[in-house]
């Protein structure tokens, strides 16, 4: 498993520079965002049920426990994806616009990382998906935070904050023993590699759906005309992936930008 841990480290590396993240170093006001979060909005609430399927996949004993432990600790994240909507003057989407253009790209991206749980043929490939979804999630939850932190966001958000990027941090699955555990964990290497194809497959998945919310902010900041959408103005591209050396295996947290260029 160490192994498929250093791959999904590379990638982590490499998706801090989407084009994405750097918009967010600029620092634009939240209006200039838009239409994210709008966007992202299928994302934040299917990922609950990508974690209910690898949850009910699972037979193995200890991946069980950290998977199961994994939903638990994630239970709950959508209705504060809501509520931050919310505290951002943002409503959500109906039923009809989940199913339209602005969210093609996250809409997708959840269709396929749900494929991948229902139909990964092994546990320990359910435990890297988890794992590589939860890899992206800690970079985008790191920039976001310091984004918000720069330009003196002081609404109280739950989704959006530091707050969340500690609980992310402190999941049962990314403290030290059971990142030894993970280390320890034996796979055959046909499991093996379905598990670093698997990680491949993931990333491709969610650069996309970055990629496409990066195209429709840049087409809105460039005055294309876009999809109209319910929200009020608030806050809301291809694959930028570079090579890069064999890092560390797959850290429980996003690593520093400044450290995440060094290693390249």
């Amino acid at each position: 498993m160490k192994i498929v841990q250093q791959h999904i480290a590379r990638h982590q590396t490499r998706f801090h520079d989407h084009p994405f993240f750097a918009r967010l170093d600029k620092d634009p006001p939240l209006e200039q965002l838009a239409p994210f979060p709008f966007c992202f909005t299928f994302f934040a609430l299917t990922f609950q049920e990508i974690l209910r399927a690898c949850d009910e996949r699972v037979t193995d004993p200890d991946i069980k426990r950290m998977v199961h432990r994994h939903r638990l600790e994630d239970a709950g994240h959508d209705r504060w994806f809501l509520a931050d909507l919310a505290t951002l003057g943002i409503e959500p989407p109906t039923g009809t616009q989940l199913f339209g253009p602005p969210h093609d790209a996250a809409r997708q991206a959840s269709f396929a990382l749900m494929s991948e749980a229902l139909g990964a043929r092994h546990d320990a490939c359910v435990l890297t998906l988890l794992l590589a979804i939860e890899s992206t999630g800690h970079v985008f939850f790191e920039r976001i935070a310091r984004y918000m932190a720069r330009i003196g966001e002081t609404r109280r958000l739950r989704y959006f904050s530091q707050s969340h990027l500690d609980v992310e941090k402190a999941h049962d699955v990314f403290d030290e023993d059971t990142d030894a555990q993970l280390e320890a964990l034996v796979l055959a290497p046909e499991v093996r590699d379905e598990a670093l194809q698997l990680v491949d497959r993931c990333y491709r998945d969610l650069i996309a759906m970055y990629d496409g919310i990066e195209a429709q902010i840049a087409a809105r900041a460039a005055g294309a005309p876009s999809v109209r959408s319910r929200p009020r103005p608030a806050i809301g591209a291809g694959r930028h992936m570079s090579s890069a050396p064999p890092p560390r295996p797959f850290a429980r947290h996003a690593l520093p930008l400044e450290v995440a260029r060094r290693r390249r």
